[in-house]
């Protein structure tokens, strides 16, 4: 800052000589002159001070018979004086500090931190839609508004805080926790998810409405949630527990003749783009026609500097081709992708059931395939159902329970 201050204001340095030249420094010194930068070489010594006080070091050697010279001059004083002729100079340093502080009015860098299940670009999407992105002006009137906006577009957000200090914003995302689920102990019964024939039931709440071998159809009853107490009276409960039935289920695919695919080129092609102050710069000029299909992807990286990300970055695009074309299946070809259907199918769909046979039938026409899959599997078939209860009827069975 010292070193700053100095050249802002211009310094010289000069020579001293003269019978007795370290005796001048020390008067320098006692008469308040600040000088520096003290050494000596063949009996001259060489010192550097202020410009501004280079007239009453020279009345002060003219009383001690000591004789100074200006070696060398430096500071910004001296350049303006050196290029006073040239207009050119002092108008480009105006429109410089002019288009400087334009600048510094606008936000050019955007830190994101404290997200970790939303994607990035998502987050950037976001709060460029309030208003704070790359190249937007910076004088917000109110960062608490645009934090309350950001928060109704984003789903799963405590809180957000956005600060901007100069050209730089920082956004700071804390992401809500996920509470656990609270169970459920609202009076219900379990009925009965599809038809079936009951193998086995676990009644682990309430009182089970069926039993083994029983044919039951979608609805039907299957676990209680009112059961009679010792009194003879009843009472609700939240009906619990698992209805093993046999089941039988079916599934239909449909496998096209005709199958259409894409063929791709092997090597993408490149292309790079600079990101400067949000202004693309192309660096390479490569034409991709648009008749031709093509999906790409982007890569941008951004400049650091001394640990902050810059306003600059080198954009890459690969772009691949790829052209449309049919084959036609035959039946063999047909079954292993329905094979591979099914199977995923039953991954996901069948993963809570036990299968203990399927059949599987087939049949075409001129352009599909159809497959379709009868299962007989082991499930569990219970689903909770509320019990509406009337406050004023359950009031008045507690009255009597109570009176008996």
């Amino acid at each position: 800052m010292v070193k700053l201050i100095r050249l802002l204001r211009g310094y010289i340095v000069f020579s001293v000589t003269g019978s007795y030249p370290e005796k001048f420094v020390n008067t320098l010194i006692r008469h308040g002159i600040k000088v520096w930068g003290v050494r000596s070489r063949d009996g001259v010594i060489f010192c550097r001070s202020k410009a501004s006080d280079y007239r009453f070091i020279r009345r002060l050697s003219r009383r001690s018979n000591s004789r100074v010279r200006i070696k060398e001059k430096y500071g910004l004083p001296f350049i303006v004086f050196r290029n006073r002729n040239r207009v050119g100079l002092a108008v480009g340093a105006v429109c410089f500090l002019l288009i400087f502080k334009a600048l510094s009015l606008f936000v050019w860098n955007v830190d994101l931190y404290g997200f970790e299940n939303m994607s990035y670009n998502h987050v950037k999407d976001v709060m460029k839609s309030v208003g704070v992105y790359e190249g937007a002006y910076g004088n917000y009137e109110s960062l608490k508004n645009i934090q309350t906006k950001a928060m109704i577009d984003f789903d799963n957000v405590s809180w957000i805080t956005v600060n901007v200090d100069g050209s730089c914003a920082e956004v700071n995302i804390s992401e809500t926790e996920e509470k656990e689920s609270v169970i459920d102990s609202s009076p219900c019964n379990i009925k009965a998810e599809t038809d079936g024939q009951v193998i086995r039931v676990d009644a682990y709440s309430g009182m089970s409405a069926v039993k083994s071998g029983d044919a039951v159809v979608k609805g039907n009853l299957l676990i209680s949630g009112v059961v009679e107490t010792e009194l003879g009276g009843t009472h609700l409960e939240h009906a619990s527990g698992l209805v093993w039935a046999r089941t039988e289920r079916s599934e239909r695919f449909i496998v096209e003749k005709n199958c259409g695919f894409s063929e791709y080129e092997s090597n993408p092609s490149k292309r790079y783009s600079a990101n400067i102050f949000n202004i693309t710069v192309p660096l390479t000029f490569s034409h991709f026609s648009p008749e031709r299909n093509y999906f790409n992807f982007i890569e941008e990286n951004r400049a650091e500097f001394k640990g902050r990300s810059a306003s600059v970055s080198l954009v890459g695009e690969s772009v691949y081709f790829y052209d449309e074309k049919e084959i036609a299946r035959s039946e063999s070809l047909a079954d292993e992708v329905f094979n591979a259907e099914m199977l995923l199918n039953e991954l996901f769909c069948y993963g809570d059931k036990k299968i203990i046979d399927r059949a599987i039938m087939h049949s075409a026409d001129k352009e599909n395939y159809y497959y379709e899959v009868r299962y007989v599997c082991e499930e569990d078939i219970g689903e909770s159902s509320e019990i509406i209860v009337d406050i004023g009827e359950q009031q008045n069975a507690s009255d009597d329970e109570l009176d008996r």
